[in-house]
Parts: C-alpha cells; sequence; structure tokens
C-alpha cells in the first residue's frame, strides 16, 4: 500500500509501506554494515529529489504510520521509551541554506545533501542539487550510483573547495539536536551530525525492533488463530500488535472462565 504525507516544509511525500515481512529484511542486517539497512529503507521512499533533512521526518512518519510512535532509548536507567513526536518537532522545518554559484562555466546549486555519508567521502558531492552546462540542467538525485560517480569525477577541483567553502559556512546549519534529554530520567541528549555516519546509524536504530526469534515467535502464536501466514506477513507490525493483544485477550478471557467453571 503507498501512503503519501506532507512535509513540515510542505512537500509531499509518497513512501511504500513497511510490512511485518519487511522487518524480518531488516533484522537480518544487524550484524553487517549500516550501508545495507539505508539502501532498503530508502527503497520505500517513492518520492525523489529529496535531502536527508526531507528524507529523516520521511522515516520518522514511516516509522510512527507502521510500527509505532514509541521508540527505545538507552539510559542510565536501562531502556526507556519516548515518543517519536518529541523528536519530529526538532526536525520540524530547516532553514533554506540553498546557494547558486558559478564554477568554471557551470551553474551549480548547493543545499542540504541528497545522499547519507555511508563511509565514501564522494557522498560530498551530493550537497550539489544540481549542475546546469551549456543548456542541460542534471539534478544530482536522480542519477543512478554509476552515472554519480561519472558526473563526480569530471567535475573540476574548484567545485570541492568551494564545497568544503559551503560547509563551513553552514555548520550550524548541519547539526541536529533531536532529543534534548531528560535529567530525571538520565537520558542523554541526541546529537546528529547530517555530514557524518550519525545520521543513518540512527535511522537504522529507528527500524530494529524485532530479532528473529520474537519474529517467528509472533507468527506462531498467531498462526494458531490466523493460519494465512501470508497474509499476517503482509500486515503492518502496528497490525501484528493489535492481532496479538486480541488473541492474548481472547486467550485470557478463555482461561479466565474455565478455572470459573473449575471453581464451581
Amino acid at each position: 500500500m503507498v501512503l503519501s504525507f506532507i512535509l513540515p516544509n510542505k512537500k509531499e511525500v509518497f513512501v511504500n509501506e513497511i510490512l511485518y515481512k519487511d522487518l524480518r529484511k531488516i533484522s537480518l542486517y544487524r550484524d553487517s554494515t549500516t550501508v545495507g539497512i539505508i539502501n532498503f529503507l530508502e527503497s520505500f521512499i517513492l518520492t525523489k529529489n529529496l535531502n536527508v533533512v526531507e528524507k529523516l521526518s520521511t522515516f520518522f512518519i514511516l516509522r510512527e504510520r507502521c510500527i509505532g510512535e514509541n521508540i527505545s532509548v538507552g539510559s542510565k536507567k536501562g531502556n526507556v521509551n519516548i515518543e517519536l513526536g518529541f523528536l519530529k518537532k526538532n526536525v520540524g522545518v530547516f532553514d533554506d541554506i540553498s546557494e547558486t554559484v558559478d564554477i568554471e562555466g557551470m551553474r551549480c546549486v548547493l543545499n542540504y545533501p541528497s545522499k547519507f555519508n555511508l563511509g565514501s567521502t564522494d557522498f560530498i558531492f551530493s550537497l550539489i542539487e544540481s549542475i546546469e552546462f551549456e543548456g542541460e540542467k542534471i539534478l544530482i538525485s536522480n542519477l543512478t550510483d554509476s552515472e554519480y560517480d561519472e558526473v563526480i569525477n569530471k567535475l573540476p577541483e574548484a567545485v570541492f573547495r568551494y564545497l568544503e567553502d559551503f560547509v563551513q559556512r553552514n555548520k550550524a546549519h548541519f547539526e541536529i539536536l533531536v532529543f534534548e534529554g531528560r535529567e530525571s530520567l538520565e537520558i542523554d541528549k541526541i546529537r546528529l551530525n547530517l555530514l557524518d555516519i550519525s545520521l543513518p546509524m540512527f535511522i537504522a536504530r529507528l527500524f530494529d525492533c524485532i530479532d528473529g526469534t520474537n519474529y517467528r515467535e509472533m507468527l506462531f502464536v498467531l498462526c494458531k488463530r490466523m493460519p494465512d501466514i501470508t497474509f499476517l506477513t503482509n500486515c503492518t507490525y502496528l497490525e501484528i500488535e493489535d492481532f496479538y493483544k486480541m488473541y492474548s485477550d481472547e486467550i485470557e478471557k478463555q482461561t479466565a472462565n474455565l478455572q470459573k467453571e473449575n471453581s464451581s
């Protein structure tokens, strides 16, 4: 099912639902690199030309719609649940930092990066939103990986020097205080940098909500009442939780009635 919603900057975004079976795939990436899980999660976003700020807002809403509004964060007192709403409000609408510059005959529009930093220094060139040269305009976020590599390898060195200057002048805009922390619960502040690995790692943790054992256990229990496993795996995690609660309530009620009959 395709979902649509409006981001804080008024841009409409279309995404595919994340289903229960998709969480199984996400759990398999737990012990591997962040690259795999981020590439997998980005495949659910159907709208093109999003920068990483817009993608972060999109993942917040997608997580809320398909998995739930509470996330678990670590504290000195153990894991604590907090509402995504506290995090979403701090992302909100970002300042406009877009800048148009002419470099050696090319007109470049610079903005927030369209790619996450997954370990390759080439991601820095995704700060370029578009390039116009000899009447042709290229949208960087629309390029395939091979096209992206081809384009950046042809850029003059002056572009890289200007990108470094752009980053330095906008350093404060690339830092996000996602969560202010809670002293009473001993939860530290959550800070992210749009230009380093902390952002994709945080997003990966947002969707790492069930391991293989719990995944199979919930299916095993629900299949006793709803034998169509294909139907179950094509539900969202929120729906699976609802079914699980209804089944648990039903069993609890049956057990209570049985105990009542035996005692009478």
